[in-house]
């Protein structure tokens, strides 16, 4: 009997080890997948998910809401491509009063369907929808107008970002290095949506180190090299290879493995590195103690006797 409880506690350790392996393993790769997909989402402005998502989940055909919403852009064709930033039809605000004066006879819940109609059409598209109206000025940058949109893209992107701060919730360094790789992506691309998302991880961070001592801080120098670094070679690798979303999608999943394993392995070896130093330092100045006592014992006159 006891043997066989004995084989019992044997295996629920073993389940117990298995099952924290596999979650190990499954936090690692949601980190992971989710810090790659951020990155290859941002490829392009996310113009080809954009085109994927409008082609299969928006309708976009002309209507009096959308003719409403277009009606600054209709009458004086300011803005071109972007005349979202410009007309006022496009905001928060701005759409709704337009949907409100095409459909004066309509009842509430009529007027906000069509408007959450109309804002997903556009707020599914590539440019996708405003954050705030600008003041129409030819030589105002491309980035900057990018940076003033949000698209269902991005805020795929952000919310998919949060899968690897919800796994690293409880170490500052790695959602240190989680929010300096989505920083990093999100301000090369212009993507607004995951600067935000990388807040809460700087937020989190900031709140698990306000108790400890002042040089905890510099211990997320590291962490932040190694987002940057990852995010950077994604974003490279992405530039130069061609192909569609998920062909760069499947680039910054390997990347992320090939640059963790590249940094695990150099901290590995600089750990190592270091402790080989110190261990050589510490024999050689023990030889030279042992040397320098020998010597002192043999400059030392010899004992009288009496």
């Amino acid at each position: 009997m006891e043997r066989l409880n004995n084989w019992r506690r044997r295996l629920g350790k073993l389940k117990t080890a298995a099952a924290d392996r596999a979650a190990g393993s499954v936090e690692k790769s949601s980190r992971l997948a989710g810090e790659a997909y951020a990155t290859a989402l941002n490829w392009k402005n996310n113009s080809e998910l954009s085109n994927w998502l409008t082609e299969h989940l928006s309708h976009q055909y002309p209507t009096i809401a959308s003719k409403a919403m277009d009606a600054e852009y209709l009458r004086s064709h300011v803005g071109g491509s972007w005349h979202r930033l410009y007309d006022g039809g496009h905001t928060l605000t701005g759409s709704w009063k337009a949907i409100a004066q095409a459909l004066p006879d309509a009842d509430i819940l009529d007027r906000v369907g069509t408007w959450a109609n109309e804002y997903w059409k556009d707020l599914i598209t590539t440019r996708g929808m405003p954050v705030v109206m600008l003041d129409h000025n030819k030589h105002v940058d491309e980035y900057l107008k990018h940076l003033d949109c949000v698209n269902v893209a991005q805020l795929i992107g952000g919310e998919v970002s949060g899968v690897s701060i919800y796994f690293n919730w409880n170490d500052p360094a790695k959602l240190v290095a989680s929010a300096a790789a989505m920083d990093c992506s999100g301000l090369a691309y212009a993507n607004v949506v995951a600067p935000l998302v990388s807040v809460i991880a700087l937020g989190r961070a900031y709140f698990l180190l306000k108790g400890e001592e002042q040089e905890s801080l510099q211990t997320l120098v590291s962490p932040a090299l190694r987002g940057l670094s990852r995010s950077g070679s994604t974003i490279l690798l992405i530039a130069v290879v061609p192909g569609g979303f998920l062909l760069h999608l499947s680039c910054g999943l390997v990347v992320g493995l090939a640059h963790n394993y590249a940094w695990d392995k150099v901290s590995e070896n600089k750990e190592a590195l270091l402790e080989a130093i110190v261990k050589h330092i510490k024999i050689a100045r023990d030889g030279v103690e042992v040397s320098s006592a020998l010597l002192q014992a043999s400059a030392a006159p010899p004992p009288v006797t009496i």
